[in-house]
């Protein structure tokens, strides 16, 4: 900066200062003399709030990141404790598979095995909070069963289920699949 423009500088800060309590006494030349220093400053703040936007960014991109892999994490762990408890099913199956099955005993320890088998893994669903829906001689409901037929029985009252064709599974609140059922219906009026 040269000499006069310092001069310059210096005598408008004393108008300034003489004219600080009227704001209506700042002229263009005033202004453009506070520019610079304003302009400065505004430079400085919008590096400032650039920096922050690009941190906030990068730390928006991590914990996205992070949260991906903890989901994959969470997934692979739960498939695995899911399998830990299927393993010892699937050994008792192929224990059953090799019972000699041509003798009345052997047929016996193959249906004894064949239920303790079918309890193993009905306790194992209960682990899992997995709900059995066996809706026999219950209202039909079809948020939870699905009719696969209707037919007339004299036995069962008309809108209730006559048979289970396939037992329904519920997760807590949340249908796995409903129960497939047959249904008795009103008799057909001649």
């Amino acid at each position: 900066m040269t000499e006069n423009n310092e001069n310059e500088v210096i005598e408008e800060i004393d108008q300034l200062n003489d004219a600080s309590s009227d704001a209506s006494a700042i002229n263009d030349d005033q202004m453009e003399s506070i520019e610079p220093s304003n302009e400065v400053n505004l430079q400085e703040k919008i590096d400032e709030h650039w920096d922050q936007i690009l941190r906030l960014q990068a730390e928006i991109e991590n914990l996205r990141k992070r949260n991906i892999k903890d989901i994959e994490s969470a997934a692979k762990t739960s498939i695995e404790r899911v399998f830990q408890e299927i393993l010892p099913v699937i050994d008792s199956f192929e224990i059953g598979m090799t019972i000699d099955t041509e003798s009345n005993e052997g047929i016996e320890t193959f249906i004894a095995g064949q239920q303790a088998t079918y309890k193993q893994f009905i306790s194992m669903l209960d682990k899992f909070s997995i709900e059995v829906i066996d809706p026999k001689e219950m209202k039909f409901d079809s948020d939870n069963h699905e009719a696969m037929s209707m037919i007339h029985d004299e036995n069962t009252e008309p809108g209730y289920i006559v048979d289970v064709i396939q037992k329904g599974y519920r997760l807590k609140n949340r249908l796995l699949r409903p129960a497939r059922v047959i249904v008795s219906a009103e008799a057909k009026k001649d």
